[in-house]
């Protein structure tokens, strides 16, 4: 019972946040993008509060920490909440069969991943030895202060997945794994109505479809590792920054920001969040809004920040970042040769984008038939899908230099680069014509 509140409170919260931002979508869109906000808003502040407040983890603080935040959403937005809950008339609806069939074959696999999830332990390793590690080492040393400086590795990664552990587990139940699904389930729907803004029914129905069953990210959905949740907000993010490109819509562009700033939350040490960063500023140039730029960096820092702040407290960092920075950058250009660069190359087909099989394929063949055909008129959203690829590349080219043995753990590189799929099979649909 007590999982089934903090769950509805965390669900109402993010419901909160997205009318708080002004965000006009229907829903079950809507309910997807309000898990989203409301699992990754309260376990940022009830770590901001843990280490700025030095307040101890606990199940009391979690639920007055949540209760509050509900409550000052809610007095910021009174009249629009209520306006929107007057607005939710369950009244009899005609579905069409192929929109019942869609969405009966989206909650049984939704049903899979979580009869899975419930029924066995977490049992990967990288989940046992820090993610879910960490939650169950903050059910005993409850404070974070203490807890992180005890144990430095702690801070390899940010505590969104770890404090949503915490949560489950400081309601009795053992098993936390389930939140994955959910993840699942809201970046399925989120993918779904942001592709039918753009494409006819029929091809929404049908990427969507490819998309959930896409063995990386449905394996994903079983592990209690950070991949998934980074993948559906970086990407989530960037849907609707494609979303605010199309419309102009301020609020979008907010939601888009808040959603690219949570991914950073999640994992911290791919820098992703510059890709949309930098549509943005270019768009800043375009238009001459500085304002709008200005907005989605605050946001994006506003989760960065923090997490940088307290990894420097824990370590001790006392070397000028700047200084380091440049001496690497000095020596990675030094270092980069044509054969580097086929290397990387190389590696990257073999142990990411062959195993995407036919999805890559078709991808290379329609970027083929765009370069040929120049008449093209929107390839907007390639551009931001071959930035992230560049992105991934320069990433894997300094790691190649940095890092003697890199090439051991292809594993990593095709989690890290596993948000590609959905950008890519985004792009697809928007370029396939039938």
């Amino acid at each position: 019972m007590l999982l089934i509140s903090l769950l509805i409170l965390i669900i109402f919260l993010g419901l909160e946040i997205t009318i708080l931002i002004g965000v006009k979508v229907g829903l079950p869109e809507r309910l997807s993008l309000s898990f989203l906000l409301g699992i990754g808003f309260l376990t940022f502040v009830v770590f901001l509060l843990a280490y700025i407040s030095n307040l101890n983890f606990s199940l009391p603080n979690t639920f007055i920490i949540l209760i509050s935040l509900c409550a000052v959403c809610f007095i910021l937005r009174f009249n629009k909440i209520i306006d929107l809950f007057k607005e939710m008339k369950f009244k009899r609806m005609t579905i069409k069969p192929k929109l019942l069939i869609f969405w009966g074959f989206t909650l049984i696999v939704f049903a899979f991943t979580l009869l899975t999830n419930l029924f066995w332990p977490i049992s990967d390793w990288d989940a046992l030895a820090l993610y879910d590690f960490r939650a169950n080492v903050f059910l005993i040393d409850t404070n974070l202060i203490h807890a992180a400086l005890s144990n430095s590795y702690f801070v390899q990664y940010p505590l969104l997945t770890s404090l949503a552990h915490l949560f489950v587990y400081q309601t009795g139940v053992l098993n936390p794994k389930f939140i994955y699904s959910l993840f699942y389930l809201s970046f399925v729907t989120t993918f779904y109505y942001s592709l039918r803004r753009r494409v006819n029914e029929n091809k929404a129905i049908l990427f969507t479809f490819i998309l959930s069953l896409v063995p990386e990210i449905l394996t994903q959905a079983t592990m209690a590792y950070t991949n998934l949740p980074y993948m559906v907000y970086l990407c989530s993010g960037i849907f609707y920054l494609y979303d605010w490109i199309k419309n102009r819509n301020h609020f979008t562009l907010i939601l888009s920001a808040v959603l690219v700033g949570l991914s950073s939350w999640v994992r911290f040490a791919e820098p992703f969040w510059l890709v949309p960063l930098l549509i943005v500023f270019i768009m800043a140039v375009k238009n001459k809004k500085w304002k709008e730029f200005m907005y989605y960096l605050i946001i994006i820092l506003t989760f960065y920040l923090p997490w940088r702040v307290f990894t420097d407290y824990v370590y001790g960092a006392t070397i000028p970042v700047s200084n380091t920075v440049g001496l690497n950058y000095l020596a990675i250009l030094k270092s980069i040769n044509f054969e580097k660069i086929l290397l990387v190359i190389n590696y990257l087909y073999i142990n990411v984008f062959s195993t995407w099989g036919l999805i890559f394929l078709l991808f290379i063949m329609i970027l083929i038939r765009t370069a040929v055909n120049r008449k093209k008129s929107n390839n907007t959203f390639l551009y931001i899908t071959l930035l992230f690829f560049a992105f991934l590349f320069a990433g894997t080219l300094f790691f190649s230099i940095n890092y003697p043995n890199w090439q051991d753990i292809p594993e990593s590189v095709r989690r890290v680069s596993m948000f590609l799929l959905p950008l890519t099979l985004y792009w697809i649909a928007l370029s396939i014509d039938y």
